[in-house]
């Protein structure tokens, strides 16, 4: 079964499924022990059987189903592939209503009955089983209370006539006179004998055969007879194809002692005679006597059994060991145990009883069979009853779930029906109270509603669509307020919108009494701008809002007010008159809330796309004003927009530069790859052109609401101007630079020689001090001025390959004992495989020399100071990390530039020139890198120093080799 559900799941579990089904094949045993049963059995005893083999091989079935199942659950485990995957499908019973009542009642009413018909014929077999073990015990009692007095009655006769003198006398006549005498007195003897003490046969009657002699056990009886002077009972024997008990009495002479004995041989036929009690107990049955040897001595077959009592004389019985015993209501002393037929393995009653004060035991069997029919004749009028009861349920229920089903399945057709749009003509059942009634009354109320709710649907849908259509509230409006007539029967509509210019407000009306009505916008306006909606059903109501005093005539008898509300705040009212007393209805209400709502969309996509149109315009004025060149892009990297400025710096026209790709249209790279690249952060960098203009760009990302990026902007600033001067600004500083060296060199010389003129006192030592130091420094200034001059004057590079970690590890070593003086502890953090750049090793040393310095400087007494590298992209980042005071993110954005130095507290005592952080920037723009800085106050600052690993070598405008990598944005 591929069916859903939790039960069905369970049913395909491998263990529980290979239980089930391995197991449910003890049917089929029972069916084969049923066929193959002995043909003389009865059909009950067949039947028993058959129900007895099959719960035998029950539950060793179920386990080894299970441990099958086991075994295929771990190989699904191990390979699930080999697992098949059905495709499920609902029951019978989960797709039909109907189904699922039958289903689940013919299950309950199948267990309900095998458990009844269990229970009852459980019960009846119980009971016949005890009537009929009452029975046989009460029978086999009987018996055993008269083999006393069969063998008494036997025995004292013998005894008599043991006594008699003509037995010792040698008259042989006499001898067999008394013994005729003695057989016919008794005929239970089937021959009586008279034996010498040495064993020799006196005489015999009747005389019907020549030679009589004795049997062994006999022979030995006689033996302890005469020795025990006592009479003796042999065990069965087989004499002349006949079972016999011999009596053995003693015959004694004059002295008492004996001298012969008297033996009577009594057939198995007498012995019947005891047993014939037995004989068909409870009208079918078989009874028996074993003696003390185990063997049967007397047989009585009853009318159903297939044995003869000659097969079974003599023949070897015994109990089974430890039998499972049934109970007797009897007290008499016997055991009642259940066991099998020799011939048809069929079940049998047995019971046994001792004969009293003898060793012989009483047997009594009783086929099963007549429990059996003692059961089914007490349990089939029941049983009957029960089937007869479920049927009567049955056929019931069945009416009843069609009562049930079909009304539900008309409902079902109905909504189909209307889930498709087609008409429905269902039939109310008004003459039921039940709840199917009420279901069928509430499907065509809410049939009745839905078509009110589509009507409503279709006219907001025609009203959305007209106002979705506009963005002036002069042509919304009006569709809004009609669309509200349409959908209620107000004689008039009317909205009041706030203007956010005037305080004299939009109104807007609808309607043949939409003129009349406006003499309440004020007073609604005023009792709805701080509260909910407003019903007013009739006119009383209407007067209660009015001020007080004021006695107008009402223009409509009924109104409603919805206040217009947005995020922004109160924006207005839509509001309904009625020409007559008005109960208002949720549906009704909520039609008009939600063209409220969408009025209140109207008017703030209104204001919206005023405030837009405004800044629109005002944008437009700007970027056409600016002399900047201005291009933004989108995030699918099509230029958007181009101001005039830029049409006119590069000649080209904004309508053919729209809605193009950047990589088509901008033939400037560094400015193509700037409105290309991914990454968020703004860059600044200029643009030589071929004409010898030069712009700096100010390229930076536009974020969107969600923090992805939705295009790029750049803003070009002609600076050829500035360049210029800058170029005269480096001339006039390299010609300075240079002729104030020989000057300054004389003016240390003479400083330092003022002491060999003569000794100075300490005011003049601090004077010279001083001098010295302003030399110094003004050297520095020099010397940093021409190593900028010639680094931006484009010297050529030497590139060579360096070991960053190596070069950090040796500045490091040369300044620290400097930076311990400061209070810094200096630490490299450089990964051994880290790989080796080309580049001018003097320059890219100076850098880092240079932003170590400034950090021991800037930072004393600031702990550890950490110069790392790392591999990023195709560089070796270069970090020199502090915690000093920090920097402020104002003054980072000039740190890099010439002269330019930090100014606050702490610092003015520090030389320097400005210069080493614009050296480091040129160093890195020379080998196609770049510098920044990273910095928090009061937590540090970090200064960069990225370089590539294999920079481009080119010749830049002035014909000097330089490394033409673009920077790249960290």
């Amino acid at each position: 079964q591929n069916y859903l559900g939790r039960g069905y799941h369970w049913l395909r579990h491998p263990v529980l499924a290979g239980g089930l089904s391995y197991g449910a094949t003890f049917i089929l045993l029972g069916l084969a022990a049923f066929a193959n049963s002995n043909s003389s059995a009865s059909a009950l005893s067949e039947l028993d059987l058959a129900i007895s083999t099959g719960n035998a091989h029950l539950l060793p079935l179920l386990l080894e189903g299970m441990f099958g199942g086991l075994l295929l659950l771990l190989i699904f485990r191990a390979l699930p592939h080999l697992r098949p995957a059905p495709t499920l499908a609902p029951s019978p019973q989960q797709r039909s209503l109907m189904q699922r009542l039958l289903g689940n009642f013919v299950l309950f009413a199948v267990l309900l009955l095998v458990l009844l018909v269990t229970v009852v014929f459980t019960v009846s077999l119980r009971v016949s089983t005890q009537l009929v073990v009452d029975q046989m015990a009460y029978n086999a009692s009987t018996v055993a209370q008269e083999i006393p007095d069969f063998q008494a009655r036997a025995q004292s006769l013998l005894v008599e006539y043991s006594q008699d003198a003509t037995l010792l006398t040698s008259n042989s006549d006499e001898q067999n006179s008394l013994l005729r005498q003695l057989h016919r007195t008794n005929p239970v003897y089937r021959r009586v004998l008279l034996v010498a003490a040495n064993g020799t046969i006196l005489n015999f009657y009747p005389i019907d055969n020549t030679v009589v002699d004795l049997t062994e056990v006999e022979q030995t009886a006689v033996s302890d007879t005469l020795a025990s002077n006592a009479p003796t009972l042999t065990s069965a024997q087989s004499r002349s194809d006949e079972a016999v008990v011999s009596f053995i009495v003693p015959v004694s002479g004059g002295d008492n002692q004996p001298v012969a004995v008297l033996i009577g041989r009594v057939p198995a036929l007498s012995l019947a005679s005891l047993v014939a009690g037995l004989r068909g107990t409870v009208g079918q049955g078989d009874g028996f006597i074993v003696d003390e040897q185990s063997r049967i001595i007397a047989y009585s077959a009853g009318n159903s059994s297939n044995a003869s009592g000659s097969d079974r004389l003599l023949a070897t019985w015994q109990p089974p060991v430890a039998p499972r015993q049934l109970r007797s209501s009897s007290n008499v002393d016997g055991l009642a145990y259940e066991g099998r037929d020799e011939q048809t393995n069929a079940r049998e009653l047995v019971y046994t009883i001792p004969a009293t004060n003898q060793p012989w035991t009483v047997v009594t069997t009783a086929p099963y069979d007549v429990v059996l029919n003692l059961a089914v004749n007490i349990g089939t009028p029941l049983a009957l009853v029960l089937l007869l009861i479920t049927a009567s349920f049955y056929a019931n229920l069945v009416l009843l779930g069609r009562d049930i089903t079909t009304p539900i399945g008309q409902l079902v057709e109905a909504t189909r029906a209307v889930a498709a749009g087609r008409p429905t003509d269902l039939k109310i059942h008004k003459e039921r109270s039940d709840e199917l009634g009420q279901l069928s009354k509430a499907f065509a109320d809410m049939q009745t509603t839905l078509k009110q709710r589509v009507d409503d649907l279709s006219l907001l849908l025609s009203i959305s669509t007209e106002v979705s259509n506009s963005m002036d509230l002069s042509e919304g409006m009006p569709a809004i307020l009609k669309g509200a007539l349409r959908g209620t029967r107000a004689i008039g509509a009317r909205a009041i919108i706030l203007n956010p210019n005037t305080p004299h407000p939009f109104q807007f009306g609808e309607g043949p009494r939409a003129e009349a009505m406006s003499v309440l916008d004020r007073v609604i306006m005023a009792r709805l701008r701080h509260s909910e909606d407003s019903t007013l059903s009739n006119p009383s109501q209407i007067q209660q809002q009015l001020e007080p005093g004021t006695e107008m005539p009402l223009p409509v008898q009924a109104l409603i007010a919805i206040p217009l509300s947005s995020p922004s705040g109160f924006r207005g009212l839509l509001w309904l008159g009625y020409a007559q007393p008005h109960q208002f209805n949720d549906g009704e209400i909520n039609l008009l809330r939600t063209l409220a709502r969408q009025t209140a969309v109207l008017v703030e996509n209104a204001y919206n796309f005023a405030r837009a149109e405004g800044g629109r315009r005002r944008l437009a004025a700007v970027l056409s004003s600016t002399p900047d060149a201005v291009i933004v892009t989108d995030q699918t990297n099509r230029i958007h927009l181009v101001n005039p400025a830029f049409e006119s710096t590069f000649g080209q026209k904004g309508t053919d530069l729209m809605g193009r790709t950047v990589s088509d249209m901008i033939e400037i790279p560094p400015l193509a790859e700037a409105l290309l690249s991914p990454d968020k952060r703004p860059r600044n960098f200029e643009i030589p052109l071929d004409d010898g203009r030069t712009f700096y760009t100010s390229a930076s990302p536009i974020i969107g609401n969600d923090g992805y990026i939705v295009g790029r902007v750049a803003v070009l600033h002609d600076i050829t101007h500035f360049k210029e001067l800058d170029e005269l600004k480096s001339d006039f500083v390299s010609t300075v630079s240079h002729d104030l060296r020989s000057p300054l060199t004389y003016m240390r010389g003479y400083a330092t020689m003022l002491s060999m003129a003569g000794e100075l006192n300490d005011q003049q030592s601090k004077y010279t001090e001083k001098i010295l130091g302003g030399i110094d420094q003004m050297a520095m200034l020099v010397n940093n001025l021409l190593d900028l001059g010639r680094i931006e004057a484009g010297i050529e590079l030497v590139f060579e390959p360096v070991e960053i970690d190596q070069l950090l590890q040796t500045i490091a070593e040369e300044h620290w004992q400097h930076a311990h003086m400061q209070g810094i502890k200096l630490k490299v953090d450089a990964p051994a495989d880290l790989p080796t750049i080309r580049g001018d090793k003097a320059l890219i040393r100076q850098a880092v020399t240079n932003l170590l310095t400034n950090g021991i400087k800037y930072a004393p007494q600031s702990g550890e100071m950490l110069l790392r590298a790392e591999q990023s992209h195709g560089q070796v980042i270069i970090a020199v990390q502090d915690r000093g005071p920090g920097i402020s993110e104002k003054d980072q954005l000039r740190l890099f530039e010439k002269f330019y130095r930090v100014k606050r507290r702490g610092t003015e005592k520090i030389k320097g020139s400005g210069l080493g952080l614009a050296i480091v920037r040129s160093i890195a723009e020379r080998h196609g890198g770049r510098a920044w800085c990273q910095s928090q106050l009061d937590k540090g600052s970090t200064f960069y120093l990225a370089l590539p690993i294999e920079p481009k070598v080119g010749v830049n405008g002035r014909g000097e080799k330089t490394a033409v990598n673009t920077p790249s944005v960290k």
